[in-house]
């Protein structure tokens, strides 16, 4: 057999095999998360202790948020079972001047309905991206426990309590769970809520319940500040500073809880080129702390699965790339060298075994979570329907952080400002359509050879393109 044949199929089973791990691990995940009082944290009310709780500093870094989201917020806070006197809420805007004055005087009068300290900083140069406006919050603050909360939170009330009494057994640092705070506002918000649903039950929940640690989202976190000044506070180099401070933690051995029983409740975006633009962030900001932290990984006292599952947790938006890489080199081989059925047909055939499983498993947590069959499986379609597309800006996005290309991308619009600040393009659908043009000539070229079964996959990756298009121009999405 020719070297270049051997070598690309063995490049095949490694691309194929990256791809697949990810969803294989989070099929373990949900099924450890249904279990119950197997590692997760679920604290009864009547056990914890309200004796000399220690000084809260909720930092929340705004930057071009509707000032409603963070009055709301404000007022939220006020309802926290928590005693006041040991909350300290720190604003930091990277506004323009002009929205800052105007936020500022909201805040003003609104201070004077709310009976806990509000400080609102103005950092008039926004440099290191969120995390130099937490640095330079962390610089102002008070508390021995630091809280992180996004402009459009709504913190389950009795979050600080219940986060007190776990880091008093031993944590140095807890997540919650998201909610969505608007799964009603469209069809999109619906599919996009009930996805992030599932994620924190597999990636948050479920890991916890296996490995006895998770990652750090952007808002709702909570760390001893002893801890995070330990660390150097954020990094201001990363777009994704909560990714990141989660993997520092993991690296030296820190412990992170994950609370069941409480939440935050957030919005998720309500249009795909402001989804598509959030993802895009997200995986630019993998990949980079991927990048930066791989010999780190590989070098830290931790065991050598936990290694392994922490470089899959953090390569997931890779595998868009491994997956056209994979449909690419099928598609060379069988045009090159005949048919490979040999070895595709058991490749595709575990493929679709793992992903039936997977979506199963994602239409069963929505079931459980009140929603009918059919509901669930149209939101499993439709999430399938608005991601899929998005593969090429992830693959650009992914290699322009390994390169080192800066990433250009907008806050996610929340509240009234998402009229203001709509995500416009002039052609905006111009990767997706070259992608799906791209897929259709792959299908046309072995087609017309008579290779059935590599059609057949390119054909599944086809099908989404009708129905995204019609939702997208129909404005649904």
């Amino acid at each position: 057999m020719p070297i270049g044949y051997i070598a690309l199929i063995y490049f095949l089973l490694f691309t194929y095999l990256l791809s697949i791990f990810p969803f294989i691990l989070q099929i373990i995940f949900y099924i450890a998360s249904t279990r119950r009082n197997t590692g997760t944290i679920d604290i009864s009310m009547k056990a914890q202790s309200g004796e000399n709780p220690p000084k809260v500093t909720i930092l929340v870094p705004v930057r071009n948020e509707d000032p409603h989201l963070v009055i709301r917020l404000l007022y939220e806070i006020n309802k926290l079972n928590y005693d006041h006197d040991k909350i300290e809420v720190i604003i930091i805007s990277d506004d323009l001047k002009k929205d800052f004055l105007e936020l500022k005087n909201i805040i003003e009068n609104t201070s004077k309905h709310i009976d806990y300290e509000v400080k609102l900083l103005w950092r008039p140069y926004a440099k290191g991206f969120k995390a130099g406006a937490l640095n330079y919050g962390l610089k102002h603050a008070k508390g021995e426990i630091i809280t992180v909360l996004d402009a459009d939170s709504l913190p389950e009330q009795n979050l600080l309590k219940k986060a007190l009494y776990t880091l008093r057994k031993g944590y140095d640092a807890l997540m919650v769970k998201w909610l969505p705070s608007n799964p009603n506002e469209n069809l999109l918000c619906e599919a996009i809520g009930s996805y992030q649903k599932f994620a924190f039950k597999t990636l948050f929940e479920g890991r916890f319940k296996v490995l006895g640690y998770t990652g750090l989202a952007g808002s709702g976190f909570i760390i001893r500040r002893e801890v995070l000044e330990k660390l150097g506070g954020f990094n201001e180099n990363c777009i994704l500073e909560d990714v990141d401070l989660g993997l520092r933690l993991f690296l030296k051995k820190y412990n992170i809880g994950f609370l069941t029983n409480t939440h935050v409740s957030l919005e998720v975006p309500s249009d795909y080129l402001s989804y598509r633009e959030q993802q895009k962030r997200w995986a630019y900001g993998a990949a980079q702390i991927m990048k930066k932290y791989c010999i780190s990984i590989l070098k830290s006292a931790r065991s050598i699965i936990e290694k392994l599952e922490y470089s899959v947790y953090l390569s997931q938006y890779i595998s868009s790339l491994l997956l056209l890489l994979f449909t690419l080199l099928a598609t060379l081989l069988y045009l090159a060298y005949g048919s490979i059925d040999f070895i595709f047909k058991p490749l595709l055939t575990l493929w679709v075994f793992v992903f039936s499983i997977y979506t199963g498993l994602f239409i069963h947590f929505n079931v459980r979570d009140g929603l009918s069959i059919f509901r669930a499986i149209r939101i499993a379609g439709r999430i399938s329907g608005v991601t899929y597309p998005m593969i090429p800006h992830l693959m650009l996005s992914t290699f322009k952080a390994l390169i080192g290309i800066r990433l250009f991308w907008l806050v996610t619009p929340k509240g009234a400002r998402k009229r203001e600040f709509k995500v416009r393009e002039r052609f905006p659908l111009i990767y997706e359509t070259l992608y799906f043009t791209l897929l259709a000539l792959l299908l046309f070229s072995v087609l017309s050879k008579g290779y059935l079964l590599i059609s057949s996959w390119i054909l599944l990756q086809l099908s989404s393109a009708p129905y995204f298009y019609y939702m997208f121009l129909k404005e649904k999405i």
